[in-house]
């Protein structure tokens, strides 16, 4: 036998395991790195996507930017910018995004995208909603500006645009600098401004905010594909906003009664538009939804919410257990009783009839009565215009402006008037029961932006609200 080639043989069956066992790591070491891949790959992913969801929240928040630096520094009335919109004679597709018209001009990398920005002029305060988009990532931004206080008209505790002289009262009852029209005889006063009168500042916000929403509901009133009759909404049949965000109702009145002991909860946006009364009732809660009436609106019960807006030609009512975060724009009065409660950012406005009515009825007014609180801004405009807290248990946290106050209960933050009310007189200025005191006012506590002068210039911008999605 030769052993060569046994040798032979044996050499080779040695190098086929050995192949074998280098083969077979090398696809061990082929499946952990895959493995590790993926993970690794896995794990990049997040990164990612969080790093595109940040470009594009950078995006929104540089909107939020330089829109407020348009509000502020604008030679426009309303600045404000958006992408472009394309018309039949615009069909360039590499069209850039337009510049304002203001007096600077407006670049961004355009590589990025241009964040889409919606500003809401139908509030007393500026709210601000920007989008921005990086690659496929989205983010949305909403934030809501007022203005400082402190740097303006609403400063002292007591303005009063008076005639006759403010008569003597103990110093607790007022907290606070007082500015007086006419100086009253033992009571220091700041000096008054060149050419104010409370009266037309008053006027001119009330004003200008009745007769957009009263344009408002004309127009769509007498626009075509309005409901007939009457409009009844419950929890098991709501309104369906997604579908319809306007709803008009060009004849008839609107409910929404809620009868179960299970809350409801209305989601806007949306809006309510009718010629007849609306009334709402029941454990509901209303969050952004606008109520427009060409008479009455009245919340009963246990009403609650966020966001709301409300106008009404003729007058608005809080009864019960109300509490309401809302902006009301009424030609009549606005009632607040049986412990109802307006939230901090809300301003109620009477504006004074602006339609024919009642012969001699004249006197429009806010009444806080049977331990109701308000809060926010409490405006009664016109001549006859009047704010008044019936007793002692009646409280408003926020300003108080009108031609005559009646002050039973106590008001912490401002109070601006003409005339100052007690019992059994309406020609003396005297504060009787009532208490001022400005110290009191809650903290972080804003004008809105239409209660101010045109130059914007002059605004300290304050930050009210700021939301990410």
């Amino acid at each position: 036998m030769d052993r060569r080639a046994g040798i032979g043989k044996g050499g080779t069956g040695q190098s086929g395991a050995a192949l074998l066992t280098v083969l077979t790591v090398l696809v061990v070491l082929g499946i952990a790195v895959s493995i590790l891949m993926d993970r690794t790959r896995g794990d990049i992913k997040p990164w990612a996507r969080e790093a595109e969801t940040a470009q594009a929240l950078y995006a929104a928040e540089s909107g939020i930017a330089y829109q407020l630096y348009l509000e502020k520094f604008s030679d426009s009335s309303e600045p404000s910018f958006s992408p472009p919109k394309k018309t039949e004679a615009d069909t360039d597709p590499f069209a850039g995004p337009k510049a304002p018209t203001d007096t600077f001009s407006f670049r961004m990398d355009s590589s990025l995208g241009v964040p889409d920005v919606r500003v809401d002029r139908t509030r007393a305060f500026l709210d601000i909603t920007a989008k921005g988009k990086f690659r496929n990532a989205e983010a949305t931004v909403y934030a809501r500006f007022g203005k400082a206080l402190d740097d303006s008209i609403f400063g002292p505790a007591l303005t009063l645009d008076n005639g006759e002289p403010l008569e003597p009262f103990p110093a607790s009852r007022i907290s606070g600098s007082i500015r007086l029209h006419t100086p009253s005889p033992g009571i220091p006063s700041l000096a008054w401004p060149a050419a104010f009168s409370i009266a037309a500042y008053t006027s001119e916000f009330t004003d200008k905010k009745y007769y957009a929403l009263e344009s408002a509901l004309q127009k769509k009133l007498g626009e075509e594909g309005g409901e007939s009759g009457n409009g009844t909404f419950s929890r098991s049949d709501p309104p369906d906003f997604k579908k319809h965000p306007d709803l008009f109702f060009p004849l008839g009145r609107v409910e929404l009664v809620n009868n179960d002991q299970e809350p409801w909860v209305l989601k806007g946006p949306g809006r309510i538009y009718c010629d007849g009364e609306i009334r709402v009732k029941g454990l509901i809660r209303l969050e952004n939804i606008q109520l427009l009436s060409g008479k009455d609106v009245t919340f009963e019960d246990s009403i609650t919410g966020d966001e709301n807006s409300v106008f009404a030609r003729g007058s608005v009512f809080f009864h019960n257990r109300c509490r309401l975060g809302i902006e009301v724009v009424a030609g009549k009065d606005i009632i607040l009783r049986d412990k109802a409660q307006t939230t901090l950012g809300s301003v109620l406005l009477s504006v004074g009839i602006k339609h024919p009515g009642r012969a001699g009825d004249t006197l429009n007014a806010i009444r806080v009565v049977n331990e109701a609180v308000a809060r926010g801004f409490l405006i009664a405009g016109g001549s006859n215009g009047r704010v008044a807290l019936a007793t002692q248990a009646n409280i408003v946290e926020g300003v108080v402006m009108a031609s005559a106050v009646w002050l039973a209960g106590e008001v912490r933050g401002p109070v601006l008037t003409r005339k100052l009310l007690c019992e059994g007189t309406n020609t003396r200025n005297c504060l009787g029961t009532g208490k001022i005191d400005r110290g009191r006012l809650p903290s972080g506590f804003v004008q809105p932006l239409q209660l101010g002068p045109q130059d914007r210039r002059l605004y300290t911008f304050k930050l009210m609200q700021w939301k990410r999605s």
